[in-house]
């Protein structure tokens, strides 16, 4: 038997004669959208958070919570949900629906991204639910935010990088400790990779690819893009032994002392090895300007 409730039903179901309508008080579902499980779909079905969460609320930047038992119970037959109309209150009948059409509905919602389950150290996002997690502890949250790319680099999680590389693992484990809870890998997998098409991340020549289970996450290897690498400090100007960098205020001290080496050099020949150097791009005409007054003490010095 197929069943539609709060869904369109497509034309040739609706020209069968053989399709029959029910009250909700008599129906019982075959089949249950996952899309009716989100926050706001049905009422009365979700719930503030409270210790049912975990920390989970803060990523999902939600308070609600949705236990399995009580998702069962909603779904028990009998249930009459009210819904606040403009100074009254409506009545809603919840039909009902057995347990299996209810778990297939998470187990889909679960994997299109809809929801989002936990139970003890389980959180599944994006993925299939394993075996053992949908049971009467098990809790559903609303979709998780992604995680901003700038929030998976080395800044601002070291724990996961080391010698600028960071795994799959890795970054679920420290992005769940600050986050203080167990994020699925699912969100983090989808995180990383906005990460790699903004290119705040790269995947690591010989990783494994993003799109991966978590048992598998362990080869996927990342780096940062060279153009988002602080770039190198300029290199010193290489100098003889015993020399050094003088400011222009410095050369003019420099200068008052040269009567004074010459006299103490008792007669030995005395040279002085000199490098003009400009910090940074200056423009053509500042270092024209500067050979020309070079010039004058020697044709071969120029401002490099």
């Amino acid at each position: 038997v197929r069943t539609w409730w709060r869904e369109a039903v497509d034309p040739e179901s609706r020209a069968d004669p053989q399709l029959e309508v029910v009250l909700p008080e008599r129906a019982e579902l075959g089949r249950l959208p996952e899309d009716l499980l989100a926050p706001g779909a049905l009422p009365e079905l979700w719930e503030d958070g409270g210790d049912a969460g975990s920390g989970a609320e803060g990523a999902s930047g939600s308070g609600h919570a949705l236990t399995l038992r009580r998702l069962l119970d909603y779904f028990r037959g009998g249930h009459v949900a009210r819904v606040p109309r403009e100074g009254y209150d409506d009545t809603f009948v919840i039909p009902r629906c057995p347990e299996h059409a209810i778990l297939d509905a998470v187990q889909r919602g679960v994997g299109r991204g809809t929801l989002w389950i936990t139970n003890g150290p389980a959180s599944v996002w994006k993925e299939s639910i394993p075996y053992g997690v949908l049971d009467e502890h098990a809790v559903l949250h609303p979709a998780p935010e992604l995680i901003p790319p700038q929030k998976l680099v080395e800044q601002a999680l070291p724990g996961a990088w080391k010698d600028g590389r960071a795994n799959g693992v890795a970054l679920v484990q420290a992005a769940s400790q600050a986050w203080g809870a167990t994020l699925p890998w699912g969100l983090v997998r989808e995180s990383i990779r906005a990460g790699v098409e903004s290119r705040w991340l790269r995947v690591a020549e010989g990783s494994g690819p993003v799109d991966c289970g978590y048992d598998e996450a362990g080869y996927l290897r990342l780096e940062r893009p060279e153009q988002l690498k602080p770039p190198p400090p300029e290199p010193s100007p290489r100098l003889p032994p015993g020399g050094t960098v003088l400011e222009g205020s410095r050369i003019q001290d420099l200068a008052e002392i040269v009567p004074a080496m010459m006299e103490a050099s008792a007669g030995s020949a005395l040279h002085f090895h000199v490098r003009v150097a400009l910090d940074g791009e200056a423009p053509e005409e500042v270092r024209a300007a500067l050979d020309a007054l070079l010039a004058g003490v020697s044709e071969d010095l120029k401002a490099t």
